[in-house]
């Protein structure tokens, strides 16, 4: 099932390459991105950018404060993580995610809410860089 759906989207993620973005290929989002819980690295980003930055959970340093997270894991499972005041232990949101054209990922909350999109900009040296779309 696994071998045939990467069969599927390999077309569309080569078609889909553009100057900004560099190609994700599907084996290498199954190795190196799904699996992982990736967590935002607020120091790292640029004020006014709309790119934010993420690395795995394992590289961040201890102690640090609650920040954003989220993963992606095999037949479409994602769940989202967010630091509350209010809520010990923060926010958790599932749903699913499915793979569009141009490196996109497309995230279908479970709970009511409007899907978005997470644009793969690149992804080197353990840091990914993602822009959220509507």
């Amino acid at each position: 099932m696994r071998a045939a759906l990467l069969l599927l989207l390999s077309p569309l993620l080569l078609a889909s390459c553009h100057k900004e973005a560099d190609s994700v290929a599907p084996a290498l989002f199954e190795t190196q991105i799904m699996g992982r819980t990736w967590v935002e690295s607020v120091e790292e980003e640029q004020p006014g950018s709309d790119v934010r930055l993420f690395r795995p959970e394992t590289s961040l340093r201890p102690g640090l404060s609650p920040r954003n997270s989220f993963r992606f894991d095999a037949e479409g499972v994602f769940t989202g993580h967010s630091p509350s005041a209010v809520t010990e232990g923060g926010v958790v949101y599932p749903g699913r995610w499915l793979m569009e054209p141009n490196n996109t990922l497309r995230i279908l909350p479970a709970r009511a809410g409007r899907s978005f999109g997470f644009q793969i900009i690149s992804l080197r040296d353990s840091l990914l860089q993602l822009r959220r779309l509507p």
